[in-house]
């Protein structure tokens, strides 16, 4: 009865730390905050995909990102090149090219930690007239 018990008692533990399934994940490790802040690379969210207008402020938000990001790098990857402001931020920023017609354009996001550990991740702009 007893060992019945343990097993249902881990079995709860378990399933209360690391969940059910779904999207959610759980990152463990022993020894000290600092060295657990850095095993474990980061991983980059560029945001979701946006439509805007021509020559709007637009906003690339990789805040989100999680880990412990040491520094941040966005570069765009398709479309009609823009300037962009702030490109080793959290929040690049640009203005919309002026259009004729619908225009899509690429960014990439990369985050590295401070063990050098990178992961990248990528957004779409849709410019409309």
């Amino acid at each position: 009865m007893l060992r019945a018990k343990c097993w249902l008692l881990a079995w709860f533990s378990l399933t209360a730390l690391f969940g059910c399934g779904g999207d959610t994940s759980v990152a463990l490790c022993f020894g000290d905050a600092r060295f657990c802040s850095q095993a474990f690379n980061p991983v980059a969210k560029a945001g979701p995909d946006q439509t805007v207008a021509s020559g709007s402020l637009v906003a690339l938000d990789g805040s989100d990102s999680e880990g412990n990001v040491d520094s941040y790098s966005w570069a765009q990857t398709g479309g009609q090149t823009v300037a962009l402001s702030n490109a080793s931020g959290a929040v690049a920023t640009f203005i919309a090219p002026n259009v004729t017609s619908a225009v899509t354009l690429s960014f990439r996001l990369t985050v590295v930690n401070e063990t050098k550990q990178a992961n990248t991740d990528s957004t779409s702009v849709i410019v409309q007239p």
